[in-house]
């Protein structure tokens, strides 16, 4: 576990950034990024006027990273943002085998990420005061695996009250790729591979210490690549400790659907076209033929997605996904079937987790407030390779941490009107880090007005320029996947897990049944007849309105 610095003495020349935590390469043809196992640092950036701000500039602490795998916060300059008053800290935390090794006991206890980002909070707490910093003021934002790790310490009750508010983008603890599911099998595996072989932790551990990060990325690398996430090390409920070391004692889902948490001002959303990450991470999908895109499509995406859902590889769910996805796109035509590989995995990765959370959040007595990210042809953090027309994973930072990097990472400045959706873009996150609220104080509002999402109205926002706002397109949530992903696909996973009746010779230990023994088996089939035939009903209608949406949804893609 991390342990707190023990301070210096002398002065602290922090102009550049540190080395990112040890990772793998996620994305092709990126700029490599220089990487250190002495990689727990923060990095804070202050407004002119906060040492002299009455009362204490109101603080972020932003959290980022993609699938607790990797993540650099070298990537997002945080001075546009700290000059419109705010405080600005970002916070590095150990990734993959380094932070999330976990072997279901107190010498290997998993969750190291997330502890490295809880003395991050505790460090801001006991020392932003002499930056300028509200130690009462602090609001904790995270994107994508840093958004999952916010709502873990939402869940978690070692946090209360040292965070007042978050902001929660592109990431949920409900999306299947948050959290371990069997953390102590996937370890012993990647230990294993490297020849550790012992049954004691202390061996284990001691094994690996041998190895260097170059070896344990590689094996890890091994796992991760064969796209088995149901065996990925990450965070995990560790209620194998002892009461007074466990980090998150509950099951972080269960603790949002029973409301048992300290509940808190929410800013959540995502953007048009997540899944545009994923497909960036398998590059060679940008090269394939129509034929090449539809065999993995149909043999490899599929599959592993119903897996990160629990689902049996049944022939009716395999079946379903492939009508609502590929076998929509144009055929013989690869980039309508690109298209659809990207709605599919911003359905089942990003959008139908986030109407669970968001389900549960909206609930809240607190208020929560709900956007979609929407600026047609922005760019993205990795080089837009696949020309999309709407906002892929990251896009809003280019604007939120702007115009540095957009120059960063563009290459290029802001337009006019990009110019002025930047300005407008921050102050809804800078009044919401302030007050709690994303309106602004006053009359004025950016003309745009928030409401408080409940459970019967969401009341999302739609973010994009003054330019194109003129279009018409409203602010839809696809809540349509939400029960196709959510509800439907459950339910006939269910109707797939049946077992024989057994064997047994009924009549000779009881002869009153020796007339019709039949009778029990008819009556149960009649009902499961009943159930299926609801179920193709509920099939049938939710297909009616998937199919109703699907060229509305198409128009976005592309």
């Amino acid at each position: 576990p991390p342990e707190r610095h023990p301070g210096w003495n002398h002065s602290l020349f922090a102009g550049s950034f540190p080395k990112a935590c040890p990772q793998l390469q996620e994305i092709p043809n990126m700029p490599p990024i220089s990487q250190d196992e002495d990689c727990l640092y923060l990095n804070i950036w202050t407004p002119e006027s906060a040492t002299n701000y009455r009362g204490g500039a109101p603080v972020v602490l932003f959290l980022e990273g993609e699938g607790f795998v990797s993540g650099s916060v070298a990537r997002f300059p945080g001075q546009d943002m700290a000059v419109e008053g705010v405080i600005v800290v970002s916070a590095s935390y150990r990734l993959n085998v380094f932070g999330f090794f976990c072997l279901e006991d107190s010498e290997a206890r998993g969750n190291l990420g997330l502890l490295d980002q809880y003395f991050a909070l505790i460090w801001v707490r006991e020392n932003i005061e002499m930056f300028g910093g509200d130690p009462r003021s602090v609001t904790l934002m995270g994107h994508s695996a840093g958004a999952a790790s916010v709502m873990y310490h939402v869940t978690s009750p070692r946090t209360q009250v040292i965070f007042v508010k978050v902001i929660v983008m592109s990431g949920t603890v409900t999306s299947p790729w948050s959290g371990a599911q069997h953390p102590a099998n996937s370890s012993r595996g990647i230990a294993r591979s490297l020849g550790c072989l012992a049954s004691s932790s202390n061996l284990i551990l001691s094994c690996l210490r041998t190895k260097s990060t170059e070896e344990i990325l590689r094996a890890f690398e091994t796992q991760y690549k064969n796209g088995n996430w149901t065996d990925m090390v990450l965070p995990v409920v560790d209620t194998f400790l002892s009461e007074s070391e466990q980090y998150l004692p509950r099951d972080p889902k269960q603790v949002l659907q029973s409301g048992n948490y300290v509940t808190i001002p929410v800013l959540t959303g995502t953007t048009s076209h997540e899944g545009a990450v994923t497909v960036y991470q398998r590059g060679d999908l940008l090269r394939q033929s129509y034929l090449q895109l539809r065999h993995f499509f149909e043999n490899t995406a599929i599959p592993e997605v119903m897996e990160h859902y629990g689902l049996r590889k049944a022939p009716q769910i395999r079946e379903i996904l492939k009508w609502q996805y590929p076998d929509k796109a144009r055929d013989g035509v690869a980039t309508a079937l690109l298209a659809k590989l990207l709605e599919f995995y911003t359905d089942a990765q990003f959008s139908a987790p986030h109407m669970t959370q968001l389900a549960f959040l909206s609930r809240s007595p607190e208020p929560i407030f709900v956007y979609k990210f929407q600026q047609s042809g922005a760019p993205d953090l990795y080089g837009n390779t696949l020309n999309i027309s709407g906002s892929a994973h990251g896009s809003e930072f280019l604007y939120l941490f702007g115009p540095t990097l957009m120059l960063k990472t563009a290459g290029r400045r802001f337009t006019p009107d990009e110019d002025r959706f930047s300005k407008r873009l921050k102050r809804y996150w800078v009044d919401f880090i302030r007050e709690g609220n994303p309106n602004p104080p006053g009359a004025y509002s950016y003309g745009l007005s928030w409401r408080r999402a409940t459970p019967e109205d969401y009341n999302c926002n739609l973010l994009r320029s003054e330019q194109q706002q003129q279009q018409l397109q409203g602010c839809e949530l696809t809540e349509d996947v939400a029960s196709l992903w959510n509800d439907l696909l459950p339910r006939l996973q269910q109707l797939t897990i049946t077992q024989p009746p057994q064997q047994i010779d009924a009549t000779s230990q009881n002869p009153r049944l020796s007339s019709d023994s039949s009778q029990p088996f008819r009556s149960a089939m009649y009902t499961l007849i009943g159930f299926v035939a609801v179920l193709l009903v509920m099939l049938i209608v939710c297909l009616v309105l998937l199919k109703k949406n699907a060229k509305e949804r198409e128009r976005d893609l592309f």
